[in-house]
């Protein structure tokens, strides 16, 4: 798939790891390790914020490589979709888990976010509703 590889995010000490690809006006953010208080969802907040700072506003989050996921977690990833939506863009997840299904659920996220399992459709969403 075209499009550049950035290593946005990979702070020693944290959980998660973030690796950023642009695949034409959208950025595909793809996050391995946990996502946690104070550690991967802070890290998860300075990346979509300098995501934010350069105009980058189409943003797909492959949380396949996600292997825990916290309640502050899913709440950062809440709040922000209202940043990014705020700019004019939009959040979309692809590969969510089952844990990660049902902690969507019940925080009722599942509606908030449109939820894709296949890249490739989730990023030819962008170009049919480039808006959340």
């Amino acid at each position: 798939m075209p499009g550049s590889l950035r290593i946005i995010a990979h702070v020693s000490d944290s959980k998660l790891h973030i690796d950023e690809r642009g695949i034409n006006d959208v950025t595909l953010l793809v996050l391995t390790g946990e996502i946690l208080l104070d550690d991967g969802d802070l890290v998860f907040r300075r990346c979509i914020h300098d995501l934010i700072d350069r105009g980058k506003v189409k943003i797909l989050v492959d949380l396949a490589a996600v292997t825990y996921i916290d309640s502050s977690g899913v709440g950062m990833m809440a709040a922000k979709l209202k940043t990014v939506r705020d700019k004019g863009g939009d959040i979309r997840i692809v590969r969510l888990n089952a844990r990660g299904h049902r902690l969507f659920s019940v925080a009722k996220l599942h509606t908030a976010f449109e939820i894709f399992n296949d890249e490739a459709i989730a990023l030819r969403s962008f170009e049919l509703r480039p808006h959340g």
